[in-house]
Formats: C-alpha cells, sequence, structure tokens
C-alpha cells in the first residue's frame, strides 16, 4: 500500500524531531488510538503484562532520504522522493521474535495471528469526533 512505510517516519519527523508533539502523542497516535477505536485495547497498543505488544525501535538521530529504492510497498513511486526525515525505525520485534531489522524483512510469511475484537463502545464514535 503505498505511503504505508513512510507514514510513521513522516509523522515521527514532522511531529516529535520538530516539536509539534511529544513522545507520548506520537505513540497514542501511531498504536494506542487505533486499538480503541478497533476494539482491541488492551490487548494491543500498550506495553503492559498480558499485551500482544509490537515494538518497534527508533534511531531519534537517524536521517533517511526517502526514495522508492529503499521502500518495500511493491509500488512504482513515492511521493516523497527525496524527502528527508529524521529518526527512522530500525528494529520491529513481535511477539518478541525481531521481524524487521537494519531495513530488511524477518518475518516469515504467515506468522500473524488473528485478534477478535470486541465491540465498538457506544460513545467511542462520539467521543472520537469530540477531540477532532
Amino acid at each position: 500500500m503505498l505511503g504505508i512505510e513512510t507514514r510513521l517516519p513522516l509523522l515521527f519527523s514532522e511531529g516529535v524531531m520538530k516539536g509539534r508533539i511529544d513522545l507520548s502523542r506520537f505513540v497514542a497516535l501511531s498504536a494506542t488510538n487505533a486499538a480503541k477505536i478497533y476494539g482491541l485495547y488492551p490487548r494491543k497498543g500498550t506495553l503492559a503484562i498480558g499485551a500482544d505488544a509490537d515494538i518497534a525501535i527508533w534511531d531519534p538521530k537517524r536521517e533517511v532520504t526517502i526514495t522508492k529504492s529503499i521502500l518495500h510497498d511493491r509500488t512504482d513511486y513515492t511521493p516523497y522522493e527525496g524527502m528527508k526525515v529524521a529518526g527512522w525505525p530500525v528494529t520491529t520485534l513481535s511477539r518478541g521474535e525481531a521481524v524487521w531489522d537494519g531495513g530488511k524483512v524477518l518475518g516469515r510469511p504467515g506468522r500473524g495471528q488473528f485478534l477478535a475484537r470486541s465491540r465498538f463502545p457506544a460513545t467511542a464514535g462520539a467521543e472520537h469526533h469530540a477531540r477532532a
């Protein structure tokens, strides 16, 4: 999917590194809020005992110039070609296993697990729209 790989580095660079949002807000925007919206919180979206947390380790000092050649989305272009970002994910852990490291996908196809979600709370939509 075009842009999925650059979405969080752009948010980190333009948000956290430029002081527009703090690191806690970045975590909420990139993990916690989606888990809540989709009825997966607290099983996802938090680091807690019993949670199924995927952990991305970021190097805030790493500067990367986005080019199509470094991306893995199987599209033939990126609208961010040549854009420099500050901060880049270097390792991703899923259930204790490195599935991404140093720009290489290590996770085996089919290793994911389905997580049934709970029903949306009656106020979930109203709360989301009230804060928007």
